[in-house]
């Protein structure tokens, strides 16, 4: 299994989840992970905030499901579109 870690990991799997070829709750976590590793740099700490959202929450409504857009926005907002 690939190893993801640096800033520039992120901005390609940002990429993939915009392109469909990733899972949009599953590119937000390997995101979060790299952030962790990273020490959480700002522009990454938007995936860790939706990442915790997406379980645990759905008594508050809120789901993986429900976090899609969120996700959808802070990747193009991480690849600057």
């Amino acid at each position: 299994m690939r190893s993801y870690e640096t800033i520039e990991d992120a901005h390609s799997i940002a990429s993939d989840v915009l392109a469909g070829s990733i899972d949009p709750n599953a590119g937000c976590a390997l995101i979060a992970s790299i952030a962790a590793k990273l020490n959480y740099p700002p522009a990454l700490e938007p995936f860790v905030v939706i990442g915790h959202d997406q379980e645990g929450h759905e008594v508050f409504g809120i789901t993986a499901e429900s976090c899609i857009d969120d996700i959808v926005h802070a990747c193009r907002r991480l690849i600057g579109g």
